[in-house]
């Protein structure tokens, strides 16, 4: 007669002996390779440095959900992208023919993403982009290419009504001439005109000019009520202290993209009163109630605090509205390739197809909410926020669904071969 203890006791041998089996069977499979095409120096390093964070820390969680079909997952860093387009195609090259890497997920800066996206279809490795340029998807996209997060289309079709009803549609847009300024200018023109606005363009060469004050002149202040800026962090910063020292934002909205200041405190006066759209809160306790655990979660893992700094050096700014886009990247793959057993190259066109049309439920992989990936241009479609800087903190004034977001595409990707 079998007691209870015996068949505990037996339970329980079976149950850590198939637990040792699986870490044993786990470590001995070939594993995946993960690639990153990182930028350790360069205009974008910083971004850079916490996007490898977060894949880290993806890459550690799905290791310990007995990683991707039974096998292991390897993270294989670039050695230096450089934020420069030709050295970070060749830095991706190097990942996929020399460093073996299956997968890579790619460099912050637009123009790296579009001189890599062909390269990506002539290997035949998924290529998930982290820059936002909305040519990425609409002009230099590929059946290879995926976005894990938005693109400056979707972040303005989220947010443009908003801010015609509440800022203003008279614009002033101050842009960098690269990809990411460009995209915003004329994303956003293309929005304003239709919508009846008047918009002024002042494009800014890369890098901006040690003086902007000649650029603030050309501001026609009696014909703006929104002056929009589009630069990386450090521009950004230049910029909007020197409209700060002219004395503009008391007489205009200002406005950008969360990617212009991801890394810069707030508590600066000059971003007093600024709005940005953002992708992600920087703030736990203004993230929604139900997406709370996950982004808690999310925050221990990749080691930021509840305030958006990093837990290890409580005065640096940690990018969090940029960066989910790498760890949900690690999470898109987990998900399509155990949907259709992926296991070697000769399964990606399966998985390809797995990935175009996914639907992913909120969860810690991804902790920004539910999220949709369209087919046709194979970019994710995710939550916006508006956000403003109050009292020197970023406070979120708006939520905006994600099917705001979503916009006419003219790419099908889904008609090509593979």
């Amino acid at each position: 007669m079998i007691t209870r203890r015996d068949f505990l006791r037996t339970s329980l041998g079976a149950t850590v002996g198939l637990w040792f089996w699986g870490r044993a069977s786990c470590a001995q499979a070939q594993p995946i390779r993960i690639g990153h095409q990182l930028d350790r120096t360069g205009a974008v390093a910083l971004f850079g440095k916490w996007h490898n964070r977060a894949l880290d820390a993806a890459i550690k969680l799905v290791n310990e959900q007995r990683g991707i079909n039974g096998r292991p997952v390897e993270l294989v860093n670039s050695d230096d992208a450089q934020t420069k387009p030709d050295v970070g195609k060749d830095e991706f090259e190097k990942l996929v023919t020399q460093k073996r890497a299956n997968f890579v997920i790619g460099s912050v800066f637009s123009g790296t993403n579009i001189a890599t996206a062909p390269l990506a279809k002539t290997l035949k490795t998924i290529y998930f982009p982290q820059g936002i340029a909305t040519d990425i998807t609409e002009k230099f996209g590929n059946r290879y290419v995926f976005k894990s997060y938005h693109t400056v289309r979707a972040a303005i079709e989220a947010a443009h009504a908003w801010v015609f009803a509440n800022l203003g549609r008279r614009f002033t847009i101050v842009h960098s001439v690269i990809d990411f300024g460009r995209s915003q200018a004329e994303d956003w023109a293309e929005k304003i005109r239709a919508a009846g606005g008047e918009v002024q363009l002042i494009p800014v060469p890369f890098p901006a000019p040690s003086d902007l004050f000649s650029i603030i002149q050309k501001i026609d202040l009696a014909k703006t009520d929104v002056l929009y800026h589009a630069f990386t962090a450090v521009e950004t910063a230049r910029f909007l202290q020197a409209a700060f020292d002219q004395g503009l934002q008391s007489r205009v909205k200002i406005l950008g993209l969360i990617e212009g200041i991801d890394v810069l405190s707030t508590a600066e006066p000059w971003l007093e009163g600024a709005y940005f759209i953002s992708g992600y809160p920087r703030r736990a306790d203004q993230i929604s109630e139900e997406l709370r655990d996950f982004d808690r979660e999310y925050r221990r893992r990749v080691g930021i605090s509840a305030e958006g700094f990093s837990l290890e050096n409580p005065k640096e700014v940690v990018p969090i509205a940029d960066l989910f886009g790498s760890w949900q990247a690690v999470f898109l793959i987990k998900q399509a390739a155990e949907l259709v057993n992926w296991r070697s190259k000769a399964d990606t066109p399966a998985l390809i197809r797995a990935l175009e049309g996914l639907t992913m439920p909120a969860s810690v992989g991804f902790p920004q909410g539910a999220q949709s990936l369209r087919a046709q241009d194979h970019l994710v479609f995710h939550d916006h926020y508006i956000e403003r800087v109050e009292n020197g903190q970023l406070k979120v004034l708006a939520r905006i669904p994600r099917e705001k977001s979503l916009y006419k595409t003219g790419a099908d990707y889904t008609k090509e071969e593979f």
